[in-house]
């Protein structure tokens, strides 16, 4: 049977809810937005390894060698990859620009890396002297770029199922986790009560990277399409706000746990931001998407 056929014998009852289904939905489809939230979680964690192993070559003896040079500029390599197969689902234009900048960053990024350990860098290496700028570009700057692109995916409209709960309650704890062991930072916990062996950092760095992976299947699954105006913006936003903060504070914590915030003085600035903006961000998302779900119900 055709599909002229079809649509001619079916009831109107199967009709309008079939017509009515893409614009309560919205997002990539299901298997497309799976290979998208895969696509960021490699490029999440390859980015988190190689800026761990930037850290560790500045403080430790054993990581200067060229095989930690090697191993950097793979993590650089497929997290570029991933970027780029996360920007497929954008316009052409986006998608170009988010392509140019991902291979320009993480291919200067993880290229340097070599070159730096094999040839004593010199003024003519250009390489290797954007090797002190494009690493920080990638860790700083590159989080709201790929923020921005998963909220703009994720508001693509298309058929896709009901928002997770799973997701939702995953997130909530990750951020009560995160926030608790971020007390001694902000004097609430006075850190000689904790015992000597306990490193915040650890659970911090842990707990946002997950609730920064949850926070894409929260949104992934967010009915845009079915929303006003207001409710769609709002939770876009408070989306931008805790991924962009999620990958700061999760990059920014293992630098600390290896060594030292990266930039200084900067990289603290960084790190303080994004432990306000996690948490607040990440409440604000839910109970906006909860409230959502309400007036739809």
């Amino acid at each position: 049977m055709d599909e002229e056929t079809y649509s001619q014998t079916k009831s109107p009852g199967t009709a309008a809810a079939e017509n009515q289904e893409p614009a309560l939905s919205s997002g990539p489809p299901p298997m497309r937005f799976t290979v998208v939230a895969l696509a960021f979680v490699v490029h999440f964690v390859a980015w988190i390894g190689y800026c761990a192993l930037m850290v560790a070559s500045s403080n430790y003896y054993f990581a200067q060698g060229v095989p930690t040079g090697v191993a950097m500029f793979v993590l650089a390599c497929v997290a570029g990859a991933a970027a780029i197969v996360i920007a497929r689902e954008l316009s052409p234009i986006p998608r170009s620009i988010v392509t140019v900048l991902s291979i320009a960053i993480f291919g200067i990024s993880g290229l340097a890396e070599v070159v730096g350990r094999v040839e004593r860098p010199t003024p003519e290496l250009m390489v290797v002297t954007f090797a002190e700028i494009v690493p920080l570009i990638g860790m700083l700057v590159f989080p709201f770029i790929i923020a921005g692109v998963l909220v703009a995916v994720a508001g693509k409209p298309a058929v896709a199922g009901r928002p997770t709960v799973g997701a939702g309650i995953v997130l909530l704890a990750c951020v009560v986790i995160a926030f608790c062991c971020l007390l001694p930072y902000f004097g609430v916990l006075d850190p000689a009560a904790l015992p000597s062996w306990f490193r915040p950092e650890v659970p911090i760095a842990l707990n946002s990277g997950v609730g920064t992976v949850a926070v894409v299947f929260v949104l992934g699954r967010v009915q845009f399409r079915a929303l006003s105006f207001g409710w769609s913006l709002a939770i876009r936003a408070f989306g931008f706000v805790t991924l962009a903060c999620g990958m700061h504070l999760c990059s920014l914590s293992t630098g600390l746990l290896v060594g030292f915030y990266p930039l200084g003085d900067g990289g603290r600035m960084f790190w303080t931001g994004a432990t306000l903006g996690f948490p607040i961000g990440a409440v604000a998302l839910l109970v906006s998407v909860a409230a959502a779900r309400r007036r739809l119900s």
